[in-house]
């Protein structure tokens, strides 16, 4: 396959990638007769999903609700909602206000029992007996109801485009850790070449310090061979190259099947690909070998970092 139409595949492939990233941002607006609701949502990295800020006037008794909104939508990060109200001054009023007649009598006897006892004369006027702790009363309690369904819909708009943008993000992340892994695939197939070129080498290597040592002397061909086979046996990475390979196809598989926190599936699977370049470094004496698994390790490196940002 020629090389611009396997670049294309590949693009093509990761721009179906399912993954999406944890950092969002949605707004969504719903008129309702109390004014105009607007939801603004921000989500950032974290291991588990939760909300971590929620403020509307004091409407406390809708945070389950916000919180049922989401369930099946997103399920890792850090998610800050926003609830506003705008009103021009027409609208209907969200508070009930409410005046305790018989508090009010309460304090005015007060009063005038303590005026008459100490002999102080003045007027009580009504505004400082209504500015007395529990005369008035306002509470927005009973309006919870009536404006749910409309914060319900400016909610759904938001996360709808939460998600969007976490799948757009997504998309950019896929593209990142394809090129990655393309990298990864190349830098294996050059450990393959070296490791041929090692035991030929050392082969090589081994006849020439045997004629070294004793001149016109003719090695043991079947010593030789042992030899040679013990050193490939020493230093043979076939099954960790393997291994590597498979899990970098599985890396892919997962991206392209993305479920529920893919993220930590991708981050066991990276983890299982840096044991496997580990173990290539430590058995191979190729200093090629060793200069390429540096690069494969910073690549899974930088995808690991990246993977932080997977939901």
């Amino acid at each position: 396959m020629p090389a611009s139409n396997a670049k294309k595949k590949a693009a093509a492939k990761s721009a179906k990638s399912t993954i999406r990233s944890m950092t969002g941002f949605g707004k969504g607006a719903e008129q309702s007769p109390y004014g105009k609701i607007t939801v603004e949502i921000k989500t950032l990295n974290h291991k588990t999903f939760s909300i971590g800020g929620l403020s509307f006037n004091g409407f406390f008794l809708l945070e389950e609700k916000v919180k049922k909104a989401f369930a099946g939508k997103l399920y890792r990060g850090k998610v800050y909602i926003r609830i506003a109200r705008e009103t021009t001054g027409r609208e209907k009023d969200i508070r009930r206000i409410e005046i305790n007649e018989n508090t009010a009598r309460e304090y005015l006897r007060k009063i005038r029992k303590m005026q008459k006892d100490l002999g102080v004369k003045g007027e009580i006027h009504l505004r400082e007996l209504i500015s007395f702790p529990g005369v008035v009363e306002s509470s927005t309690e009973q309006k919870e109801e009536k404006l749910w369904p409309y914060i319900r819909k400016a909610l759904e708009k938001a996360i709808d485009r939460v998600i969007e943008y976490r799948k757009s993000e997504g998309l950019r992340l896929a593209r990142d850790f394809n090129a990655r892994l393309r990298k990864v695939g190349k830098n294996t197939q050059a450990i393959k070449k070296y490791g041929k070129q090692s035991i030929d080498e050392y082969r090589k290597k081994l006849v020439r310090s045997i004629k070294a040592v004793a001149e016109n002397f003719e090695p043991d061909k079947g010593r030789l061979e042992s030899e040679v086979a013990l050193f490939a046996r020493n230093c043979d990475i076939a099954e960790e190259i393997t291994r590597l390979e498979g899990h970098v196809d599985a890396y892919k598989d997962a991206m392209d099947r993305a479920k529920a926190d893919v993220g930590k599936k991708l981050d066991f699977i990276a983890q299982e690909m840096q044991r496997e370049a580990n173990t290539i470094g430590a058995k191979s004496s190729d200093f090629r070998i060793s200069k390429v698994v540096i690069d494969v390790k910073s690549e899974i490196e930088k995808m690991r970092e990246q993977i932080n940002n997977v939901e």
